[in-house]
C-alpha cells in the first residue's frame, strides 16, 4: 500500500524493544461530511476504525471496527485502498518504542446501521461517533496539536488530502 506519510519522532533510544501496531481505518464519506470518531477525553478527531486481531485481514478488521466503534455496516463491494500511514515515536506507556501502521481504506456503509459496541477504555475517552466536515475536523486537530499533543499529525493529514 502506497505510504501516504511517514513520521519518525526520534525521541527514542533505539536500543529500546519495539512495539509494533497494525490497524485498519475507513473513510467514509457522505454529503460533504466525514464519519470520525470524537474523543471527547483529548477533543480529537479520528478515523474509525482500529487493532487487527490474530488472524484477521485489514479488510475483516476494517468491517469489523467501524461497526464497532460507529455502528456502520460497510459495503465490502465498496471497499478502495487509500493509503498508509506509518508513525515511530517514544512509547507513552512503556520503556519502549512505539511503531504503528495505519492502513486507510474508503468505502461505502449501508443506509441501515448499529448501536456501537464501545469498549470500556472508549466509554472513559467519551468516543462518540460523528459525521463532521472536513474543515471542521481539521480545525479541532490542530488546536490540539498547537497544545504539543502530536499524535493527531496523521489524521490531520489524510483529512488534508481528502479536501485536495
Amino acid at each position: 500500500m502506497n505510504v501516504l506519510l511517514h513520521i519518525d519522532r526520534k525521541d527514542y533510544d533505539p536500543s529500546l524493544p519495539r512495539i509494533v501496531s497494525h490497524s485498519a481505518k475507513s473513510i467514509i464519506l457522505i454529503d460533504d461530511k466525514v464519519a470520525m470518531i470524537y474523543a471527547g477525553k483529548w477533543l480529537l478527531y479520528e478515523f474509525p476504525g482500529g487493532h487487527i486481531e490474530d488472524g484477521e485481514s485489514l479488510i475483516d478488521t476494517l468491517i469489523r471496527e467501524t461497526e464497532e466503534e460507529a455502528g456502520l455496516i460497510v459495503k465490502p463491494s465498496t471497499i478502495v485502498e487509500f493509503g498508509k500511514l506509518v508513525e515511530i515515536r517514544k512509547d507513552m506507556y512503556s520503556e519502549g518504542i512505539y511503531e504503528r501502521h495505519d492502513y486507510f481504506f474508503r468505502c461505502d456503509v449501508e443506509d441501515i446501521s448499529t448501536a456501537p459496541h464501545l469498549t470500556k477504555e472508549e466509554i472513559d475517552y467519551g468516543h462518540q461517533f460523528v459525521f463532521v466536515s472536513i474543515n471542521e475536523a481539521i480545525a479541532v486537530n490542530q488546536l490540539h496539536m498547537q497544545q504539543g499533543f502530536t499524535w493527531t499529525e496523521g489524521t490531520t493529514h489524510i483529512l488534508n488530502l481528502l479536501k485536495t
